[in-house]
């Protein structure tokens, strides 16, 4: 049984991995979506990452087990973070955008302090074209502003690239183009990415084969 947190993305809340969390669970493993706190431009990285933690203080058991941390989009920068601290754990970095977005992204403009927000409508067509519409609207509904952290990011290139990693790239992903993202993933990590198929919310349009290859994962993670 391995601890698997998730860590959302940009503008989203945890509830985007409630499918996955309930799959991981039904598997046997404790799995866990705690909140980044993104909105706020004066918290830094180290306070971002806090409640996550502390949350996964309260869920792990000091039974030895695999500890996976799973960082979506922008997540997927915080995902080391949390690894950092924990001796052993495997960081999976899931659609993480190491490249540039796709030319013609509309990503939402930022006001003066940074803070970004989308329109509901615009983030329907962007981020959730693969949704049915009813479900689109829901999750665009509950879109939060989004801020860059203050301060520098805690850890360097090759203190990154010492952390066990798992990156994974979707064929289709709407906002990084998968050739790009390779190429980074090489480069930066020195790892060859997992390649799947689907666009850039896996943990939508197919929780049931995600949390099946996160499951996979655990076996990577150090005894």
């Amino acid at each position: 049984m391995a601890v698997i947190c998730l860590l959302h993305g940009a503008w989203h809340d945890p509830t985007c991995w409630d499918d996955v969390v309930a799959e991981l669970r039904a598997r046997g493993h404790r799995a866990l979506a705690p909140d980044l706190p993104l909105g706020d431009p004066a918290t830094t990285y180290a306070e971002r990452v806090r409640p996550v933690l502390h949350a996964l203080s309260v869920a792990r058991a000091d039974d030895g087990g695999p500890v996976v941390i799973v960082g979506h989009s922008m997540g997927a920068s915080y995902a080391p973070l949390v690894a950092a601290a924990l001796p052993g754990a495997l960081t999976v970095r899931l659609c993480p955008g190491l490249g540039p977005l796709r030319a013609g992204f509309p990503w939402p403009p930022a006001g003066p302090d940074g803070i970004s927000a989308w329109d509901p409508q615009a983030a329907v067509a962007a981020l959730y074209s693969r949704l049915e519409p009813e479900r689109a609207r829901r999750f665009a509904a509950r879109l939060r502003p989004m801020a860059p952290a203050a301060g520098r990011y805690p850890l360097g290139r090759a203190e990154r690239a010492a952390l066990p990693t798992v990156v994974v790239c979707a064929a289709d992903d709407e906002l990084f183009a998968i050739e790009t993202e390779r190429d980074r993933a090489r480069a930066a990590l020195g790892v060859d990415p997992v390649e799947i198929p689907g666009g850039h919310l896996p943990m939508l349009t197919d929780p049931a084969g995600l949390a099946a290859l996160l499951e996979g994962f655990t076996r990577r993670c150090a005894p």
